[in-house]
């Protein structure tokens, strides 16, 4: 009687399973963006500020956050919602001086947005993860 059926953990196995058991990577920070009273607005201004004036500052900062929680990135993504913002407005004063219409200025913002900062920092971000890769299983 209960026999092959143990009280402990198994771990899940490469097949279909262990795709759903793995952990949500974008959930968690795509909801955040609409949660402002989550967003550290202060600490990403600071970081802005200091990323011109005294960038290595801002390293040590990012350095003592990778030894307490282990991970290099932001929770929040409340630098990337403030620089999108400032994108926008840099991008329609631009558009204003310039005298475009404003389909033209809507579609250049889309544009700015979408296609220069975020798939641009997509691809770039893939090809420098894909290169690592290659590069650290190479090199061992």
């Amino acid at each position: 009687e209960g026999e092959g059926r143990t009280m402990l953990p198994t771990t899940a196995s490469k097949g279909r399973g262990a795709a759903r058991s793995a952990p949500p990577l974008f959930g968690p920070y795509l909801r955040r963006i609409v949660k402002w009273q989550q967003m550290d607005i202060e600490y990403t201004f600071w970081q802005m500020v200091h990323l011109c004036t005294s960038p290595k500052v801002v390293y040590q900062h990012t350095k003592y956050h990778k030894q307490t929680k282990n991970q290099w990135a932001r929770d929040d993504p409340a630098f990337i919602v403030i620089l999108i913002l400032f994108l926008v407005f840099a991008t329609s004063a631009y558009c204003a001086a310039f005298g475009e219409s404003a389909p033209h200025a809507a579609l250049t913002i889309i544009s700015v947005v979408f296609v220069h900062f975020l798939f641009a920092g997509l691809v770039l971000a893939t090809l420098c993860w894909v290169s690592y890769q290659f590069l650290s299983e190479g090199g061992t």
